[in-house]
């Protein structure tokens, strides 16, 4: 029988085909799984019925589909957007490797640099920043090509939460500025979305004045963006400013009218919303910490992650982490202690994403 066993072993025969039971190499036998075949979007299908040259049809659709991406994406975890991006990604890519009019390239382009902006921020959210650097840089491309203003003061806004979020404030301020004076054609809300990153950007490196001033005018503007429609790439609203000047008065040191600002915006911001609502709790906890309240800001810091749940993103990790710093004084706590644990095993579930 040993004999048999190593001649079947050796030759790769099946062991049903020697009286044997299966071999240990054996793939177990039974059905194949069944794939469901990945469904089409409209765009595609439209794309297909005029193959030569992008259809005004496909590109409005692929469009629409783009804007949705981006409009939901504050409630999506960015691991299941960035699949949907990379097909988008894909099939503007081929759009462009064809034969199309000067206004379908200049559309083809545009969309290029929202899907662009939309994966460097994704990317980022997971802790890629290789791959994160490199869509930034390519919408830049695609958005100096497309010859839209607004689209690129939009990109730049993105790239420079990135830039804020991962502690480089001055970068952060330069992007802003710039988008700023791109932005003045811009509607109001865009407008004053642009602010508000603005403000929070001079805050963050001390222009305390300027800083306030913008703020302002993004409140202004917020005000006057009631017949603006919200979706797509324009989706802030009164709830996001507050949570914005929330942050800009932290930078401050004034502390009680940011911890108001962060609680109403946290408050009212949709609860799906687990990414920006924890983020800001962790800001609010940071605040509690500097009103002197060690037991209120620590276990804020604790709600932060539990809002979080499942969809931990890069910002949050980093934030976490300045409030790790601002907690050097009693490190040796156990409120420390098991923050710093949370923080740890939050990297490893970001690191698997």
């Amino acid at each position: 029988m040993d004999v048999i066993e190593r001649i079947a072993d050796g030759l790769r025969i099946p062991g049903h085909m020697l009286g044997l039971a299966d071999r240990p190499w054996e793939a177990p036998s039974g059905p194949e799984v069944y794939r469901v075949a990945a469904v089409p979007e409209t765009w595609e299908v439209l794309d297909v019925l005029s193959r030569s040259t992008a259809s005004d049809a496909a590109l409005a659709h692929l469009e629409a589909a783009v804007a949705d991406v981006a409009y939901r994406y504050p409630v999506t975890p960015p691991a299941e957007s960035v699949p949907v991006l990379q097909r988008q990604l894909v099939g503007v890519h081929e759009l462009l490797g064809r034969p199309q009019s000067i206004a379908a390239r200049r559309r083809c382009v545009q969309i290029l640099a929202v899907v662009s902006g939309l994966l460097g921020l994704a990317n980022h959210d997971l802790g890629d920043r290789g791959r994160s650097d490199a869509h930034f840089h390519l919408g830049r491309v695609a958005a100096g090509e497309g010859e839209g203003d607004e689209l690129t003061a939009w990109l730049l806004t993105m790239q420079s939460i990135v830039e804020y979020t991962a502690g480089r404030q001055v970068h952060a301020a330069e992007l802003l500025r710039q988008a700023a004076a791109l932005a003045e054609v811009a509607s109001p809300r865009r407008r004053a979305w642009v602010t508000a990153n603005y403000a929070r950007a001079l805050a963050a490196r001390g222009d305390r004045e300027e800083a306030l001033v913008a703020l302002d005018q993004a409140a202004h503007l917020i005000d006057t963006a009631d017949d603006d429609p919200i979706g797509g790439l324009d989706f802030f609203t009164g709830p996001r400013l507050d949570g914005l000047a929330g942050e800009t008065y932290a930078h401050l040191g004034e502390l009680e009218a940011a911890a108001g600002l962060l609680e109403a915006a946290i408050g009212r911001r949709a609860e799906v919303d687990v990414k920006g609502r924890s983020v800001l709790t962790v800001d609010l906890a940071e605040c509690r910490l500097g009103q002197g309240d060690l037991d209120a800001a620590c276990a804020l810091a604790h709600a932060a992650f539990d809002l979080a749940g499942g969809t931990v993103v890069q910002p949050l990790i980093l934030r976490a982490r300045t409030f790790q710093t601002a907690l050097g004084p009693w490190r040796s706590a156990g409120q420390a202690r098991e923050l710093a644990a949370r923080v740890r095993e939050s990297e490893y579930q970001l690191a698997r994403a």
